[in-house]
C-alpha cells in the first residue's frame, strides 16, 4: 500500500495541515508509505508508477479532482484497488462510494479492506470516476478554484453568484441514440454518482455500479433563469424544471463548434470542437468501501 497526497488540495490547506493529520492518522494505525504531488497531473504519474512497481492498493489523500488524477494512473497502469482519504473540498466521490467524510473512520475503511467495483466513465482518452461538469458547471468551477476559503457547497454557491451573471450558453448537438438534442446548452452534467460541487445532486437516481451513467441537460437559459435552476440543483430537483432531460445511457456525444469549460471530478478543462463521447466503462474500478456505506 501507498498513500498520494495531494498538499495543494483543499485550496492548500492539506499541505498546511498535513502534519497534524498525519499524526491523527498514525495514532489510528494508519501510517503506509507516502508520496507528496508536486503538480497538477503528478498523482496521475506517482500511481502508475505504484502500480508497475506491484502495489496493489494505492489511497488518494486529497479531494475529487486527486482521486481522479490517481483513478487516471491506476487504469492507465493496469489497474489496483483504490482507497480514499477525503479530504478536499467537495469530496463528492467518497459519498458516492459510501465511505465516511470523517478522517479516521476513512482510514480504518482502508485497513478492514472491504472492496466493490464500480463503474468508470470514459471521455475522450481519459476515465473520470464521480462527475463531469459541461458548460455553466464548468465555468463556475473555474472560479470555485478561487474561493477556497471556505469549502463544499459555500464554496460553488459562492463562485455561482457572479459567474451565473457572465456565462453565455453554446449551442450544441447531443444523442445518446434515443434522445437527441440540438440547441442552446447551459448545463450539461455527466454523472457514475449522485452529487457534485460538494453536495448538488444533480442525478438523483444515479448509481456507480449499475453499467450506466445518468445526465442531466440544461438547454438554453437566460440569467433570471439560472438562479432557480441552482436552487433546484441544490434541492435535487434540477431534471424536473421546465427545458431539464434526465438522460441514462451507456454512450453519449457531444458536438460542438466551440470551446466549452468543463471540470472533471473538480479538475477544470474544456471540451473543444468537435466534441467529445462519454461511454460507460463497466466494473473497471475495485475501490475500498465501508462496509456501512456511508
Amino acid at each position: 500500500m501507498i498513500a498520494i497526497v495531494n498538499p495543494a488540495a483543499a485550496g492548500g490547506r492539506l499541505g498546511k495541515n498535513w502534519p497534524r493529520l498525519h499524526r491523527r492518522l498514525q495514532d489510528a494505525g494508519f501510517d503506509p508509505p507516502l508520496a507528496f504531488t508536486e503538480a497538477p497531473g503528478h498523482a496521475t504519474v506517482l500511481a502508475a508508477d505504484a502500480v508497475r512497481r506491484g502495489e496493489t492498493l494505492v489511497v488518494a489523500a486529497g479531494g475529487d479532482g486527486t482521486i481522479c488524477e490517481v483513478v487516471q494512473g491506476l487504469h492507465d497502469a493496469g489497474g489496483a484497488t483504490l482507497g480514499i482519504l477525503p479530504l478536499g473540498t467537495g469530496n463528492d466521490a467518497a459519498r458516492t462510494l459510501g465511505l465516511p467524510l470523517r478522517l479516521e473512520a476513512a482510514a480504518q475503511a482502508i485497513l478492514d479492506g472491504h472492496t466493490r467495483t464500480v463503474d468508470l466513465i470514459l471521455a475522450g482518452d481519459r476515465v473520470v470516476l464521480n462527475a463531469i461538469g459541461i458548460g455553466l458547471l464548468g465555468a463556475i468551477n473555474v472560479n470555485a478554484a478561487s474561493i477556497k476559503l471556505v469549502r463544499g457547497i459555500a464554496a460553488y454557491l459562492g463562485a455561482a453568484a457572479g459567474t451565473l451573471f457572465r456565462y453565455r450558453c453554446p449551442e450544441i448537438a447531443l444523442t445518446d441514440g434515443a434522445f437527441s438534442y440540438r440547441g442552446a446548452m447551459t448545463i450539461l452534467a455527466v454523472h457514475n454518482g449522485v452529487t457534485t460541487g460538494g453536495g448538488f445532486p444533480l442525478t438523483p437516481a444515479a448509481v456507480p455500479d449499475d453499467g450506466a451513467l445518468d445526465a442531466c441537460l440544461v438547454e438554453g437559459t437566460r440569467v433570471p433563469a439560472r438562479l432557480s435552476r441552482l436552487v433546484a440543483g441544490v434541492r435535487g430537483t434540477l431534471s424536473k424544471r421546465p427545458g431539464s432531460h434526465e438522460l441514462r445511457f451507456t454512450r453519449l456525444e457531444l458536438e460542438t463548434d466551440v470551446s466549452i469549460p468543463c471540470h472533471f471530478d473538480g479538475n477544470p478543462s474544456s471540451i473543444e470542437p468537435p466534441g467529445m463521447a462519454f461511454s460507460v466503462l463497466p466494473r473497471a474500478q475495485t475501490v475500498i468501501t465501508s462496509v456501512t456505506r456511508g
